[in-house]
């Protein structure tokens, strides 16, 4: 048996049933039918769970032509570090990239380091699942294309968002992660408020605007893979190159300064003098 998220139907039948929830057998998949009237998405999610590893029902929405590539996960999620620090990125797109990173770390193979999970697997996960099934997530030797390190940039966006305001959530997705030494995942989570969230994968409007209450609506989910696929298979990306710094300012040596001083308090002089005169004549 697999230790995929179970459903909390399923969870909740067990407690009152006294089944113990890792015992999935014919039996007790027909009394918990019977009894609770589960829909069939959470039956199929019930025998994905019971059916031996490396045995699913349902293919995983990872690219096919990528699956047998063990390093394909490394290698997105380098060239979305790449885009995600990219000067140019505006930081609309940079929780995109977020997003999208985290998703692949979802679908992608457990032999690439991610959790294997199909699209309906991943449109019922909460934040419950996500914090049960980390340890599963993989660890890469460079923090840029770590898999633990992607699934907890977007967790810090998602924690962020439910915990602090839109204008913190601006400033968090203005930061180019330049500033990071190391692993982020071997850090605290910095914003725990993700455990309180309805669901983990919230919509991102055109503005930036991440809803809590609504999730990735399922053909926004299939761009999302379309990306995946693309970042894959294209050129790699080529970062922005950053402004040549500029000239140093030149600074006054003191002589020069009190010649500037000199040279003020002799036009001072003539002004007030100037003045005395007008003065004097009317």
């Amino acid at each position: 048996m697999t230790t995929a998220a179970l459903p909390e139907l399923w969870s909740d039948w067990c407690a009152v049933a006294r089944v113990p929830e890792d015992r999935i057998d014919d039996a007790s998949l027909q009394a918990f039918a019977l009894q609770s009237g589960p829909s069939k998405a959470v039956l199929d999610r019930l025998r994905r769970a019971a059916a031996p590893a490396g045995e699913s029902s349902a293919a995983t929405a990872w690219p096919t032509i990528h699956s047998r590539d063990p390093s394909s996960l490394r290698r997105l999620l380098a060239r979305g570090d790449v885009l995600v620090r990219d000067r140019g990125t505006d930081w609309q797109l940079r929780l995109r990239l977020r997003r999208m990173l985290f998703v692949a770390v979802l679908i992608a193979p457990a032999s690439h380091g991610g959790l294997g999970l199909t699209r309906s697997e991943i449109r019922q996960l909460r934040p419950e699942d996500v914090q049960r099934l980390r340890p599963r997530i993989g660890v890469a030797e460079d923090p840029a294309s770590c898999p633990a390190c992607a699934v907890w940039s977007w967790l810090e966006v998602i924690g962020t968002n439910s915990g602090w305001s839109r204008t913190g959530l601006r400033s968090l997705a203005h930061r180019r992660d330049d500033q990071m030494a190391g692993h982020r995942h071997e850090l605290p989570d910095p914003s725990p408020d993700w455990l309180t969230c309805v669901g983990v994968l919230p919509a991102i409007d055109r503005w930036g605007w991440m809803d809590p209450y609504s999730s990735l609506h399922p053909s926004s989910m299939s761009v999302v893979v379309r990306a995946i696929d693309a970042l894959l298979d294209g050129p790699g990306p080529m970062p922005t190159p950053e402004p040549e710094p500029r000239a140093p300012v030149r600074e006054f040596t003191d002589a020069e300064r009190e010649e500037v001083y000199a040279r003020a308090d002799e036009l001072t002089a003539r002004v007030a003098a100037i003045l005395v005169e007008y003065e004097q004549r009317s």
